[in-house]
């Protein structure tokens, strides 16, 4: 599984229906069965807000032709005849097939206002003799000045100015809080049956041996080696058997260094969740007992930089037990099949695993979240999981 994770013709008024009385001009070279295909580009023209003391904004839209015969543009028709939009300069009335022509439609409107409307575009393409472009704008009083940006902008102790110096803001952290109780991590008790048909990778082959894991009756794989539950007295190195019936997890922030291919194998008793980056990419929601006795491996593209892995496990009843490992890095796109993977030796490219995360903890909850207030946003990669935002004030 890859995780790839002018001269103006305004249309105010009634000055807004242009019709152009072009010439049928069809090429006879294209044959009768030739027909002309119009193709506009964009659809949508949206301004966005802007300010009326501001220079009025302006968008190209491009009108062509992906047919093979003369396209002839008939007429430029606001729906609204009332809209603050202007639209000028076509650059040709008859498109030849695989040209384009050219118009360019402009904000116009002098008060605050939020409009939208359809440019109508007909022309003689059979199949499709009107496009409608749609128009958008919200307009608001400027900031004071013909540019709309505040000239200079001194802020309180403690702010800085935006770029624009329009105002004045400053970062704001609170510690993150978890949605449910807290277990420290501890490596699994493990289990015989753990990983016993051994490592499986995408197309169902397996290699079954003492890392890996195998069915000889000894505690050996991954997911004994490497696997993680909650501490079954709080300071003692043991799991337990709880939580139970409840998803438990942590994020990781991880930083890679190089581009490329990667391998994550996992395994859990019972259940586990696997995403990075917010992309969930391998899930086991069902209590089967082959969620354990294979160590699952999947291939997946990470690029350079830090990403955060959210991984989740679901003790069903029982000993409870969760891993994952991630290898790497290989040569992009070099993990093509099974046998790609397996050469790759990933025992041997060892990045990240669960078993790092002991001694740390992490919360519980039908989904292991933490919660911000309002108006902040959670980082998960900082030495404590906290919440960040902005307080804005204006500049003095």
């Amino acid at each position: 599984m890859f995780v790839r994770l002018v001269p103006a013709l305004a249309l105010i008024g009634a000055c807004s229906d242009y019709n152009f009385a072009g010439e049928d001009k069809a090429e006879e070279a294209a044959g009768e069965d030739a027909v002309p295909d119009i193709e506009v580009d964009p659809l949508l023209v949206d301004f966005g807000v802007v300010e009326l003391s501001a220079e009025a904004p302006t968008e190209v839209v491009r009108i062509g032709n992906v047919g093979d015969a003369l396209l002839t543009i008939s007429g430029l028709q606001l729906a609204d005849l009332t809209a603050p939009f202007t639209v000028t300069g076509l650059t040709a009335e008859q498109v030849p097939a695989d040209g384009a022509s050219e118009l360019v439609v402009s904000f116009s409107g002098s008060e605050v206002i939020e409009a939208q409307t359809e440019l109508l575009i007909s022309s003689d393409d059979p199949d499709e003799p009107v496009v409608e472009v749609t128009l958008r704008v919200v307009a608001e009083e400027g900031g004071g000045s013909d540019s709309g940006v505040v000239d200079g902008c001194d802020c309180p102790d403690g702010y800085e100015a935006r770029d624009d110096d329009s105002e004045c803001f400053r970062e704001v952290v609170e510690p993150a809080i978890a949605t449910g109780d807290s277990y420290d991590v501890c490596p699994t008790t493990g289990n015989e049956v753990y990983g016993k048909y051994g490592a499986r990778y995408p197309d169902g082959t397996t290699v079954r041996d003492s890392y890996w894991g195998d069915d000889d009756g000894a505690k050996n794989g991954r997911l004994n080696e490497i696997g993680v539950w909650g501490c079954d007295v709080v300071g003692e190195p043991t799991d337990g058997t709880n939580p139970v019936n409840t998803w438990i997890g942590f994020s990781v922030c991880l930083e890679v260094d190089e581009p490329g291919d990667y391998i994550v194998g996992l395994g859990a008793d019972n259940r586990m969740r696997f995403s990075v980056d917010g992309t969930e990419l391998f899930s086991q929601t069902d209590d089967n007992t082959y969620n354990f006795n294979y160590w699952w491996m999947n291939a997946v593209q990470l690029d350079a930089g830090t990403h955060v892995i959210d991984i989740e496990g679901y003790n069903a009843g029982s000993i409870g037990a969760f891993g994952a490992e991630l290898y790497g890095p290989f040569t992009a796109d070099s993990l093509v099949d099974d046998t790609s993977m397996m050469d790759a030796e990933p025992e041997n490219h060892i990045l990240w695993n669960t078993a790092d995360a002991i001694g740390s903890a992490f919360p519980i909850g039908d989904e292991v979240l933490w919660t911000c207030p309002d108006g902040t946003e959670f980082d998960g990669c900082a030495d404590e999981p906290e919440c960040v935002g902005e307080e804005v004030t204006e500049c003095v």
